[in-house]
């Protein structure tokens, strides 16, 4: 193995801030590495890649052998770049970018490794047999020699006693003996006050201004005549006042390794330092890598709803650029407003150019991370995809209600693991070649997802038990529940559906206990008064299982609403907490002024650990009350740290503790339905409502494409918005039938009137009286035509031509679907308006 050795130790002096992972006691130790020129290229290779890397700027290229194609990790011609100004040219020409906080401020900085660590080799490079990393300190550094900056003479004497003569007259050049009785008046004040033993001796204090090399040999007679990396330290804090300067400086080390097809990028968390002052809060990893410029043809491919097509110079670099995170919000962390929530539930983007392409998936740690992208014209000439990660983030505390400042408390210790992504190279810049490179690796991560051999359109229905309504109880505003389908009504619903036609159905009953939707925690599970007790539970239960239909009891397992006393739920033991110690109470946010609504009921963020435990409650009732499974209302969907200090529990684990428990429940034979299908979960679902179909909340991105879709399809059931419930059915059935969704409604036996003067207008289109003519008509041509899809992969899409789009399977059946409001007729294929065709393979 090959290693370029660091030179010099830079010693950071430990700020008292709260969390951050650092010592809060004793002087840190941060090596800052240093390159010295030697070597000529680093190479890793195997029979599809070759990756190549030139030391003295770190930057490398990837060869793809089987089409010719380079990758480069950032762009040729970036330092020249006409339209970058200095800082964007410096950015282009960056492998990392990070973020930091001054945590005594709260003021947050960025730093790019290009400016503060390429340009002053303070890096290190290693090459071992299948892999290279590269070690940056990025900050503004100087290399700092065990030498001390001063010595009263009787101490001075004991090191020179033990030098050659050329020692001594190296500190005789290099150092300045003071005498008190030389000096004037002004001049004794002032070296008394940095130097007391003055008063009593003389002092040798080191020039300024010296060169590295003096002080190189300075060290070293130094370190043969005993000087300790003890006495530095000592002599650091008592002649400096601290041990080096103020200037944050972070350590921070990149691997790169060649699997098969793939690169694989880990920046290792354990390596990461910094001082306890300005902790590391985001990093950029390879923000431009494989980034076309102008005069390349193709796109960015991000994970907006099922995915959008992002072209290469589109002009549209005065409408937002993209950006999402993986999962959601954390909600463990404070915001005061909500303009716009963007979120992904499958963490990948891709770049295809000029006849290739790449998807970057992102692994471990992909929880913490936000997926951006933009076009050429804003600030530089290139187009670019990328990830951040979130590091270590902190809230601000109130020191008291006597006064408004604030400090910053910052989570306790370091994530662990990595920050792993994995560049995947094809041949080909079809979006659907990279659904279909995407699914290869979802089936192989996740064995739980297999080919599915059943035919026909799966159907979800939620059936509406109850909500909560204000109701006049002697005399008093009293919230109680309002039935809106009882348990024996939701039989007959389901036997009216089963005549009508309806096949292959998944059926979740919602709102059952606990209150109805907005149910009280899951402690303990109670029926709704009302909808007709257990007995008429296990009837209906009894009933879908006659005939094949399963049944799933839904429930909220991660927040607690309409707390009461003694309903088993603790907010100080069971909720989550902020870093700033406080629990996690939360307040839905205004769509008009952005701000949290005043008159709402508040609600909590249950930990992790109780979260889990209430998934398993949910399973025991299903199976008490005879159900076929269970169906979470959050699961698959939110996603939530726990930041007390005394029991953390990162995003990622808590990521795993959802795994393992929707893990269990499916090991007890129960089965499992979900909300949205975030990728780690959908492995356990029988079925998938409320998919995010459509996207489109960027402006910038061209078209949507069912790109995650073509990688799901066949393996696991889904369906998108309510048919019954959406702004406008034909467009939800539409782009149903362009992504290969099935169909869900969402029914309730009351009319929409019993809604009125309750939270709950949003199901004011599930009247089941009002709708069932329709949704019977809709699902059964549904079926006729597109029955035979379900079961299979989808092979490719294609947009034909504005709001025209073509979806092909395996067995060669063309799904053509037309969102205008004309006709389409072209090369043999019709469409009417507003309509979808099927031409059979």
């Amino acid at each position: 193995m090959k290693k370029i050795k660091s030179a010099g130790i830079l010693f950071l002096a430990a700020a008292l801030f709260s969390g951050c992972g650092g010592s809060n006691e004793a002087a840190q130790a941060i090596e800052v590495y240093s390159y010295s020129a030697g070597d000529s290229f680093y190479s890793i290779e195997n029979d599809r890649l070759k990756m190549e890397m030139d030391p003295s700027t770190t930057y490398f290229t990837v060869t793809d052998k089987s089409s010719g194609a380079v990758w480069r990790s950032n762009p040729e011609g970036a330092a020249d770049d006409a339209a970058a100004d200095e800082q964007s040219k410096n950015l282009l020409q960056s492998t990392l970018s990070i973020e930091y906080m001054q945590a005594a401020s709260g003021v947050v900085a960025v730093l790019n490794n290009f400016e503060y660590s390429i340009q002053k080799s303070t890096y290190t490079i290693e090459e071992g047999k299948d892999y290279i990393k590269v070690n940056y300190t990025i900050g503004d550094t100087k290399k700092v020699f065990t030498i001390p900056p001063a010595l009263p003479e009787s101490r001075m004497k004991k090191f020179l006693d033990k030098m050659d003569n050329s020692g001594k007259k190296a500190i005789k050049d290099g150092y300045k003996k003071y005498d008190i009785n030389n000096l004037t008046s002004d001049e004794k004040s002032k070296m008394l006050e940095s130097y007391p033993e003055l008063e009593k001796e003389c002092v040798y204090v080191l020039r300024d201004g010296l060169q590295d090399h003096i002080k190189q040999k300075l060290q070293s007679f130094f370190e043969k005549a005993g000087y300790t990396q003890k006495d530095f330290e000592e002599d650091s804090a008592k002649y400096s006042g601290q041990s080096d300067e103020d200037s944050p400086v972070f350590n921070i080390s990149v691997v790169y390794k060649l699997e098969g097809d793939d690169l694989v990028v880990e920046l290792p968390i354990e390596n990461m330092e910094w001082k306890d002052s300005s902790p590391l809060t985001k990093v950029d990893v390879l923000p431009y890598f494989g980034a076309g410029g102008k005069e390349d043809n193709g796109f960015l491919l991000v994970p907006d709803g099922m995915g959008g097509i992002i072209n290469f110079n589109n002009g549209k670099q005065k409408q937002s650029s993209y950006y999402a995170d993986v999962y959601g919000w954390d909600y463990a962390m404070k915001r005061t407003a909500l303009i716009d929530e963007s979120r992904t539930a499958f963490p990948v983007f891709g770049v295809a150019k000029n006849g290739n392409s790449f998807l970057c998936i992102l692994e471990d740690n992909a929880s913490v991370a936000t997926i951006k992208a933009d076009v050429s014209g804003r600030g530089h000439s290139y187009n670019y995809a990328g990830a951040t990660y979130r590091v270590v983030h902190g809230d601000a505390i109130e020191i008291s209600s006597r006064s408004d400042k604030t400090v910053m408390a910052f989570e306790e210790g370091k994530p662990t693991g990595s920050f792993k992504q994995r560049y995947r190279f094809i041949d080909s810049d079809d979006y659907s070649k990279m659904a279909q490179s995407y699914r290869e690796y979802l089936t192989s991560k996740y064995p739980g997802l297999k080919k599915r051999s059943e035919t026909g359109v799966p159907v979800g229905i939620e059936i509406i038990g109850a909500v909560d309504k204000i109701k006049q109880v002697l005399g008093f505003p009293t919230s109680l529940p309002e039935p809106l389908t009882t348990y024996k009504e939701a039989l007959e619903m389901l036997k009216d559906l089963n005549s009508s036609g309806f096949g292959n159905m998944y059926v979740k009953y919602s709102g059952w206990m606990n209150g109805g939707v907005n149910q009280s925690s899951l402690a303990r599970v109670s029926l709704v008064p009302g909808l007709g007790g257990s007995g008429n539970l296990k009837k209906l239960a009894e009933y879908a299982s006659q005939i094949k239909v399963p049944l799933y009891l839904e429930g909220t397992v991660e927040y607690a609403y309409n707390h009461k006393l003694l309903d088993g739920f603790s907010i100080n033991r069971d909720s989550a907490k902020y870093t700033s110690r406080e629990v996690v109470k939360l307040t839905d946010f205004s769509s008009v002024w952005y701000g949290k609504k005043p008159d709402a009921k508040p609600y909590y963020l249950v930990k992790p650990q109780v979260s889990e435990q209430y998934m398993m409650n949910l399973s025991k009732a299903a199976g008490k009350y005879k159900a076929s499974g269970v169906a979470f209302s959050d699961i698959g969907y939110g996603l939530a740290a726990d930041y007390n200090p005394k029991d953390r529990v990162t995003r990622q684990e808590s990521m795993e503790m959802q795994r393992q428990a929707l893990a269990k429940i499916k090991e007890s034979g129960k089965g499992v339905m979900l909300n949205t299908g975030n990728d780690y979960a959908i492995e356990y679902a029988d079925y998938i409502t409320e998919m995010d179909l459509t996207g489109g909340r960027f402006n910038i991105i061209d078209y949507q494409v069912p790109f995650y879709a073509m990688a799901i399809h066949g393996l696991v059931n889904y369906s998108g918005d309510y048919v019954n419930l959406s702004q406008d059915y034909t467009e939800t059935v539409l782009k149903s039938a362009e992504t290969g969704a099935g169909l869900s409604f969402a029914f309730m036996k009351e009319p929409a009137s019993t809604l009125q003067e309750t939270n709950y207008t949003r199901y004011f289109g599930a009247d089941y009286d009002e709708w069932k003519e329709l949704a019977t008509e809709i699902y059964s041509r549904y079926e006729k035509e597109l029955g035979s899809c379900f079961g299979q992969y989808i092979e490719k899409h294609e947009k034909l031509a504005d709001g025209v789009f073509a979806t092909t399977y395996e067995d060669g059946t063309k799904v053509y679907v037309n969102y205008n409001d004309l006709p389409y007729d072209k090369s043999g294929v019709k469409i009417p308006a507003r309509d979808y065709a099927v031409e059979r393979g």
